[in-house]
């Protein structure tokens, strides 16, 4: 009855100095962490005399830390997940660092293989059924509370009330503390150019109906700008943020295209401002659950079309990923970052990204290396991410040997240090003895010319500048090619295109020219169905400009595309006309050129139309055609 448990309530309410008292020396303690640790009694821990105490904490946080100042006689921390602190403040070290994946702690806890006698939590105010909320903390608190001898919670009215799995009823805590105080809010982080970049490129990764996992502060924070226009997007992550909140507000999240939990957002935890905790108290569009439910991978895989997002503080050129002081956050440890790296690479058209800086702040050294230090620490493996990416791009690693890898991830690095990792990657056996490295176009070039367009038939492609990674898939398009169609465009009854021909043919330079392909399927399967490039004269005569494209994408207009979209960017680079050479018989190409609106100049030599036009001089009463870009 109703009476019952608030009789039970009135009778385990004690003092801040009772509950630290309920603590002996030599035992193991689990605190709530972050913005749920229980300050007032961590504080009375403090002023107490206890000594051998073991902190278990899930995120050590800035009072905890404080515990732990006080030496290693009295309080010393394990935690799962360690706080990057700035200044004089005590930092765990790795040493108290307990390397599990998120969703395994709960067990460790319950089968007592990490111990705990007393669970110190914070819980909203019960309801009139008696029953406590953890709010914004059920993560491993959950689990830490069902296998502690002895529970003390501080009832904080400021904790907001969450839905979920996220109840206590009175009879499992032993002994309540009124203990009203604002919780903590992490400061606001300030986003800087190439994490915007970086979220812009994260965001075409993400199409409408995806489920999101988003790690916490600069990736969520981030993406908010990028994400107004997407639809239907739903949530299954591990913390909940202020952006999250924004983008249910604005009709972009609905999870109306789960599969389980239609319409709910999942988190395990949620840090951020008081508008954030105002948002999710008695929220039934926000639910908690512990991290052993929400975060086992066979949980995550059945959200199709799942994509997962985090941060790494390095790479290396086999696709490995070292977690440590993070990028853009203040945390380091795996977190639930593996989970979904699994769960997502089983779910339907999952994709697992991981973004990072192509340079560290402090040292400007390149975060795609060769290989890591003998400390670092390896979190996720080689098979377990699909995309990286920096300012500089997307790098595609799924089903990629190791040197198509190091080519990708060299491509994406900072342009500073490509020749070194491509050195680098030689000397170690990641690429070929012969590979070399050009930077084919600049960052700016390479922004400014991609665009999607739509073709003749429905067909949607990508247009974009080509890249030394495009060598698998133009030696796949010259072998669509039938021999007549080599000749047209080789003039000469090429039957390969080895290794040696292709690096060269796709690392044309700024300083020689521009070479275009067009591209369809998802990213997954990219493959090249056309390829332009003009190339400069070493006489400075007009450059000259060359096309392939797949016999089974003929006649769809790609061709008169890529020419007036190659003379639109030609002249805006200072090019004043080209010039083709087409073999007579040639006669859908001649016909691209004489559609044209400028005055073509031909001469005939031996089967061979050379064509010469200045952009300049306009046919009678004509106007240039122009390659309208769609926004990507």
């Amino acid at each position: 009855m109703v009476s019952d448990w608030k009789s039970s309530y009135r009778s385990k309410i004690i003092s801040t100095e009772e509950a630290a008292s309920k603590v002996q020396n030599g035992d193991r303690i689990y605190l709530g962490s972050m913005c749920s640790e229980p300050v007032s009694i961590i504080k009375a821990l403090g002023d107490s005399y206890l000594e051998d105490v073991e902190i278990v904490q899930f995120i050590n946080g800035s009072a905890a830390s404080e515990l732990t100042s006080k030496g290693l006689r009295r309080f010393r921390m394990k935690t799962f997940f360690v706080s990057g602190k700035k200044g004089d403040e005590q930092q765990v070290s790795e040493a108290d660092y307990v390397p599990l994946f998120h969703s395994q702690i709960p067990f460790f806890l319950r089968n007592r293989r990490i111990p705990i006698d007393v669970a110190i939590v914070q819980v909203a105010p019960p309801d009139r059924f008696g029953r406590f909320s953890l709010g914004i903390s059920v993560d491993i608190t959950m689990a830490a509370v069902e296998s502690a001898r002895t529970v003390i919670a501080q009832v904080n009215p400021y904790m907001p009330r969450t839905n979920g799995d996220t109840f206590v009823p009175v009879d499992k805590i032993h002994y309540l503390v009124d203990g009203p105080e604002p919780l903590c809010e992490p400061p606001a982080e300030v986003l800087g150019e190439r994490e915007a970049i970086i979220s812009k490129f994260v965001a075409e990764l993400i199409d409408d109906g995806s489920i999101l996992q988003l790690g916490f502060a600069g990736i969520s924070h981030g993406l908010l700008d990028f994400l107004t226009n997407h639809k239907n997007l739903g949530i299954h992550t591990e913390i909940f943020t202020d952006p999250l909140a924004d983008l249910i507000e604005r009709g972009v999240i609905t999870n109306s295209t789960k599969r389980t939990y239609r319409g709910k957002c999942l988190t395990t935890s949620c840090m951020g401002t008081r508008r954030l905790y105002d948002y999710v108290h008695e929220n039934a569009l926000v639910e908690f659950y512990p991290s052993d439910v929400l975060l086992n991978p066979m949980s995550i895989a059945t959200n199709d079309n799942m994509v997962a997002v985090n941060l790494a503080l390095q790479v290396d050129l086999r696709g490995q990923i070292r977690q440590g002081i993070a990028t853009w956050t203040a945390f380091e440890g795996s977190g639930g970052d593996n989970d979904f790296m699994i769960g997502t690479g089983m779910a339907k058209n999952g994709r697992s990204v991981v973004c990072l800086r192509s340079t560290s702040l402090k040292s400007g050294r390149s975060t795609i290396v060769p290989s890591f230090g003998p400390k670092s620490a390896v979190i996720m493996n080689r098979g377990e991410v699909n995309y990286i990416v920096t300012e500089y791009g997307i790098a595609y690693l799924g089903g990629k040997s190791i040197r198509e890898r190091a080519m990708a991830l060299i491509e994406i690095a900072h342009p500073n240090h490509r020749e070194d990792l491509m050195r680098d990657a030689r000397e170690m056996g990641y690429v070929y003895p012969d590979q070399f490295y050009f930077m084919s176009a600049s960052p700016q070039l390479r922004k400014s010319v991609r665009m999607d367009h739509m073709f003749k038939g429905d067909l949607l492609a990508h247009i974009r500048v080509i890249k030394p990674t495009d060598e698998s898939m133009i030696r796949d398009l010259f072998y669509t090619l039938s021999q007549g169609s080599v000749y047209f465009r080789y003039f000469s009854p090429r039957r390969s295109m080895p290794h040696a021909n292709v690096q060269q043919y796709v690392s044309i330079t700024e300083d020689q020219g521009l070479s275009l392909v067009v591209t369809i399927g998802p990213r997954e399967n990219r493959r090249i169905i056309a390829e332009s490039r003009y190339v400069f004269e070493p006489n400075g005569g007009y450059p000259d400009i060359a096309f392939m494209v797949d016999e089974n994408y003929q006649g769809r207009g790609i061709a008169t595309f890529l020419v007036q979209y190659m003379i639109e960017i030609a002249k805006a680079r200072g090019v004043k006309g080209f010039c083709a050479d087409v073999l007579f018989s040639n006669k859908p190409m001649l016909k691209v050129f004489e559609r044209l609106p400028y005055v073509l100049h031909k001469t005939y030599s031996e089967g061979v139309v050379t064509v010469r036009f200045a952009f300049d001089e306009l046919k009678e009463e004509q106007v240039p055609m122009q390659a309208k870009p769609m926004d990507v």
